[in-house]
């Protein structure tokens, strides 16, 4: 049986799928954006409440498809529009951070990293 937390990122990232996203729970050996890479947030977990009600915090990296500099920051904005349109009910962005440049395989990529909480009960 999984886990309540495994549980909530595994649905979270299914929900994000079904918002037409490319998404990874995991950093990919080899990075094909447009790619959202799912890690965990500071604080991790914390609670809502004095029950069974937390907050998972999860930092979103969206990573833009390769392109100029204007067309990367255009890819990476649509990307962000798209990441905050999936977003479930259960879930609200806290923040975008600044966009950076994501260095993988000799590769560079426009990224950003945006600031979740996912609702969950254990």
């Amino acid at each position: 049986m999984t886990n309540e937390i495994t549980a909530a990122k595994i649905e979270f990232k299914l929900d994000l799928v079904a918002g037409g996203l490319n998404v990874q729970d995991y950093v990919p050996e080899r990075i094909t954006p447009p790619i959202v890479i799912i890690n965990s947030g500071v604080p991790y977990l914390r609670p809502d409440s004095l029950s069974r009600e937390y907050v998972l915090n999860l930092e979103l990296v969206c990573v833009a498809a390769q392109a100029t500099n204007k067309m990367a920051t255009e890819k990476l904005d649509e990307l962000l529009e798209a990441v905050i349109n999936a977003l479930p009910g259960y879930a609200r962005m806290i923040q975008a951070g600044q966009p950076f440049n994501l260095q993988t395989n000799n590769t560079e990529y426009l990224a950003v990293s945006v600031q979740t909480d996912v609702r969950i009960t254990i």
